[in-house]
């Protein structure tokens, strides 16, 4: 009986300090921006709403927000990606259904500010998915910087 209880704790402590990690672990890849909606034209200082369509990978995966932003500060150029996550525990995940995986999200108070003097326009650089080779592909969208005429 001892020998049995002995080997049933030995059992126990092998089993309780299993390297194995079983706790799902999270991946991060973007989304590609389909369509946007900007304003005509930009007023320095002036804060703005910009509005983006994307696609989501999978059902699976989970919107995070908009990252990117320029290269320095003396660029009119803004790179912009869609965000988002998805657990390698995952399953069932759809890819066929379109309807499905096209949402609509916002950057709020987007200003336009410290931009280069000379600077007649804005650029962006929407990222809309990889070639073969793995390099990115932007849609770019250029929007004027112009003065509001208040006299009309």
């Amino acid at each position: 009986m001892k020998r049995f209880v002995f080997l049933l704790l030995l059992g126990i402590a092998f089993t309780g300090c299993s390297t194995d990690d079983d706790s799902s672990t999270v991946s991060y890849e973007f989304a590609a921006i389909t369509d946007s909606d900007l304003p005509e034209f930009f007023e320095q200082g002036k804060a703005y709403d910009l509005k983006f369509t994307y696609k989501l990978p999978s059902t699976c995966h989970i919107f995070l927000g908009f990252d990117g932003g320029r290269e320095n500060e003396s660029s009119n150029e803004f790179f912009i990606y869609a965000l988002t996550s998805i657990s390698s525990a995952a399953t069932n995940c759809n890819d066929s259904n379109e309807e499905d995986l096209v949402f609509e999200s916002t950057i709020r108070n987007f200003r336009i500010s410290n931009i280069p003097g000379e600077a007649e326009k804005i650029i962006f650089q929407l990222w809309t998915g990889s070639d073969a080779e793995g390099n990115p592909i932007f849609d770019t969208v250029e929007v004027p910087i112009g003065v509001l005429n208040e006299s009309s």
